[in-house]
């Protein structure tokens, strides 16, 4: 997971998370969450991504608890932004027929102890100096080189051809929009024995904003991108031990 962040008073350039800690843990509904992190340490004090799918069944093309069939999303390049009715403050809901079914936050508590940062993916205006170049290599070496204003200017010969995720779309002045890729997702039984239900598998394509920076009322463009991160993540669920040894 690589890519570039310019967060105010704290970061400004590329950024490499070097994940070790995966977890997917169901919830009480049909969602589910996804937390990529490096380090074991609580969020509060970790950096580390959060990605929250508010209908894994519909992604993995389960039935309906009412036994209707449905085609599934696997392997399909599915938009990530803010949950429908979340907006920053000052900015009215609007009504969404297709809301995103993935939401995602990058929390840098780690690296910025200062202050409570966390980034959002959305959709978001692309730098006036336009998109920047973004490459994450498969075996997590080199990739990145930066201009003297922080922006990732170009991909390593080395890294360039192993990229997961290598150049942006788009020109100065447009839009951004994440995407993430699931192969695979757990399917939310903490005691399924079936290691293919078990697994995660995804690519992602994130880019992160502010919505506190958007234009007041909701009125004009969105927020500035603030940071573009792509990688992907493979693991299987494994059922941790209780937080207290009694039921």
């Amino acid at each position: 997971m690589c890519g570039w962040l310019d967060v105010p008073n704290c970061w400004a350039g590329g950024f490499r998370l070097s994940p070790d800690f995966y977890a997917a843990i169901p919830t009480n509904s049909s969602a589910l969450e996804i937390r990529v992190q490096n380090g074991i340490d609580y969020e509060t004090y970790s950096d580390g991504l959060l990605i929250v799918v508010d209908d894994a069944g519909a992604v993995r093309g389960d039935p309906t608890p009412s036994g209707m069939t449905r085609a599934g999303l696997l392997g399909q390049a599915l938009p990530v932004s803010l949950p429908a009715g979340v907006t920053a403050p000052g900015v009215p809901i609007q009504a969404n027929p297709n809301p995103a079914l993935i939401h995602a936050t990058v929390y840098l508590n780690r690296t910025c102890r200062t202050q409570n940062v966390a980034l959002y993916a959305t959709t978001c205006a692309v730098p006036s100096g336009g998109q920047v170049a973004v490459g994450c290599n498969v075996d997590g070496s080199g990739g990145l080189t930066f201009d003297a204003s922080g922006a990732d200017a170009t991909t390593s010969a080395a890294g360039a051809d192993a990229a997961t995720g290598a150049g942006d779309a788009g020109a100065a002045g447009g839009l951004a929009q994440s995407t993430i890729t699931f192969r695979h997702l757990f399917d939310g039984n903490i005691n399924e024995s079936n290691a293919t239900q078990r697994l995660t598998d995804a690519d992602f394509d994130l880019y992160l904003a502010d919505p506190r920076e958007g234009s007041p009322g909701g009125v004009g463009p969105p927020a500035p991108c603030r940071g573009h991160l792509t990688g992907s993540f493979h693991f299987y669920f494994e059922r941790g031990r209780p937080a207290q040894p009694f039921p």
